[in-house]
């Protein structure tokens, strides 16, 4: 009876070290409505691209760059430092491309802080064969540029600081051991190695291109606007399998399947990761450029990491599926502003505030929701 006794009153001053300890994190934890986004970075430059300009041409860029002259000047930098274009040929690119910002002109149409890029008349596009060859030419010489300067490969930079990252630090957040945690981080960059999901045959070749080359597989990929993609669906998928299997105990498997699921999640809190396709098919380099930015500046430079870190809020999540189509809706606002930034700024995007502002508030957004993902796990 001694011995019972003994043993009861160690366990609860073992509980009376342990439980003030977790309940000092978690105490911290404040949930809000999405309705409160609590942003970072207020009033961000949004540039907008009219959907009847997006939709003509992969090649609307290059088209759009003749709307102002530091575009132009951009765009016979890229002509003017390809290695692998001749002489003549680099004369007879810029030439042809003077004749299509002639004859396809575009406007700038600022709102407040957003800017509508569109066409100044209504003459529709429809490009040659012949045009659309020598735009192919433009192209390769602005992914050159951005391969040579960047070192741009295809990878999974964004994918493993920032999801590991972002998933350990949020199960920490909820007090769960260093052990699950470590779990949870060591399997949620696995989805990045797993089989390739190529996209539904009905659709087109391009779409094909940039799941495949670009983001990797269908499955790390959502559209909110044309609600494509099944990021959504393998985060339901694997996050109600660690709900079931964390409530049976089986806390090893929950966690490795938590990893899973934040890593469909995390994916699309990158804002290329929602939209874009066609111009990312096209300028795959740029999508690399973006994501080394990222990996370079996670755990110094802007140090992307603290935003994870110094966030205590949480959305409370009933539908990861849904959830997911949130996050995706909210960092898909600024998937435009990123690529033309990136694009008419080759050399100093880099420093530029509106794309440091704009990563800063989608991983913000996405740390919000991972913590409500760990929390829907948990129950």
């Amino acid at each position: 009876m001694r011995r019972a006794v003994a043993v009861l009153l160690v366990l609860v001053m073992l509980g009376s070290v342990v439980s003030p300890a977790m309940g000092a994190t978690t105490a911290k934890m404040k949930p809000i409505p999405t309705t409160e986004r609590m942003e970072l970075h207020k009033n961000i430059n949004i540039i907008k691209i009219d959907p009847a300009l997006e939709n003509a041409t992969p090649y609307w860029i290059i088209i759009a760059a003749g709307s102002m002259e530091k575009g132009r000047a951009v765009t016979f930098k890229y002509i003017d430092s390809s290695t692998s274009l001749t002489k003549e040929e680099k004369i007879e690119l810029k030439k042809f491309v003077k004749e299509l910002w002639k004859k396809y002109r575009v406007k700038t149409i600022k709102d407040g802080n957003i800017t509508l890029i569109t066409l100044n008349s209504k003459v529709e596009i429809n490009l040659t064969q012949e045009e659309e060859a020598m735009l192919d030419k433009v192209v390769q010489a602005v992914n050159e540029y951005f391969r040579t300067k960047y070192g741009g490969v295809i990878g999974i930079l964004w994918n493993v600081d920032t999801h590991q990252s972002i998933i350990y630090i949020s199960c920490k957040k909820w007090g769960e051991s260093d052990y699950y945690c470590g779990v949870a981080r060591d399997h949620a960059d696995d989805p990045d190695y797993w089989t390739q999901v190529p996209p539904p045959p009905r659709y087109p070749n391009w779409l094909w291109d940039f799941i495949m080359q670009v983001v990797h597989s269908w499955t790390h990929y959502y559209n909110p606007d044309w609600g494509i993609g099944s990021a959504p669906s393998e985060t339901k998928y694997y996050a109600d399998t660690a709900k079931n299997k964390y409530s049976s105990g089986y806390k090893y498997s929950a966690f490795q399947n938590l990893g899973y699921a934040s890593h469909f999640m995390t994916d699309v809190g990158n804002p290329l990761h929602t939209g874009l396709e066609s111009w990312q098919a096209v300028f795959k380099d740029i999508h690399y450029a973006y994501e080394d930015y990222v990996s370079s500046n996670w755990e110094s430079g802007y140090n992307f990491k603290s935003v994870i870190e110094n966030n205590w809020y949480y959305y409370a999540i009933n539908d990861p599926e849904q959830a997911t189509k949130d996050l995706a809706s909210y960092s898909h606002q600024y998937d435009d502003t990123i690529f033309w930034t990136i694009y008419w700024n080759p050399d100093t995007w880099q420093s530029n505030s509106n794309i440091k502002d704009a990563t800063e508030n989608s991983l913000l957004e996405t740390a919000k929701y991972t913590l409500g993902l760990v929390k829907y796990v948990r129950g």
